[in-house]
């Protein structure tokens, strides 16, 4: 059995030992991570192939998020199967986790070369919008938008390993980035955040608008309330945990 097989059989005998809440997954799912090492692009192959990571051990904001996410929705399915009166094996858990995880990951849940997967934050949310594994709720809360505009990686290569090894990849990116410019997507101006605090739940993915020309989002981590205030629960570079 591998490290991420016996933390994934770990996380389930926790779910049954202490009766997780359906309700609160993500809030239970998301603290059960805490203080797991902070380690960036853990999905990047040293041949600039794409294989499907699963890294439970060591997370960035992306795999945290997708990890999370993944391991919910397993959750679920566990529960849906277990109502009918079926047992869910530990082995079976490891086996649609991946299937879950790639679903996820990768654009139209289909795992190809490495433009197959969703580097940019606005198509990952849109594409796993499509997909039912997300809602965009920003909407409750603020009327403002935000238009996208990309075109980093086409525009920084040498800042991606596999658009090293892959340069024939770059003209791929940028039609992705070229189908994304230009779309509108709802968001919380930081200023407003205070209007709306006490009105948004744990539990819900949140994405961080950057600065960077060319970039989208900065961040991604989930909604966490403690003592009637809002924090982010995250993958901290800063923190390194």
């Amino acid at each position: 059995m591998t490290q991420d097989e016996r933390i994934l059989c770990d996380l389930l005998q926790r779910c049954g030992q202490y009766q997780w809440e359906p309700s609160n997954y993500i809030d239970s799912l998301t603290h059960y991570f805490l203080g797991n090492p902070y380690v960036a692009a853990t999905l990047e192959s040293a041949d600039g192939e794409e294989d499907l990571v699963i890294n439970l051990r060591e997370l960035d904001c992306m795999t945290f998020v997708e990890n999370v996410v993944a391991l919910h929705c397993l959750l679920q399915e566990i529960d849906t199967q277990e109502s009918k009166g079926k047992s869910y094996k530990t082995e079976q858990a490891w086996e649609r986790f991946p299937q879950l995880l790639e679903n996820i990951r990768y654009r139209n849940g289909i795992r190809g070369d490495y433009t197959s997967r969703l580097h940019y934050t606005s198509e990952w949310i849109q594409d796993n919008i499509r997909k039912a594994y997300v809602k965009d709720v920003t909407s409750r809360y603020s009327d403002s938008l935000y238009t996208v505009h990309l075109n980093y990686m086409s525009s920084h290569p040498e800042a991606y390993k596999a658009l090293g090894f892959h340069p024939e990849f770059v003209p791929k990116i940028a039609e992705i980035e070229a189908s994304m410019t230009g779309k509108q997507m709802a968001f919380i101006p930081k200023n407003d955040l205070p209007l709306y605090e006490k009105d948004i739940p744990s539990g819900l993915v949140v994405a961080i608008i950057g600065s960077t020309p060319g970039l989208d989002f900065a961040h991604l981590g989930f909604t966490c309330r403690q003592e009637g205030r809002l924090y982010m629960l995250h993958a901290s570079s800063s923190g390194k945990q």
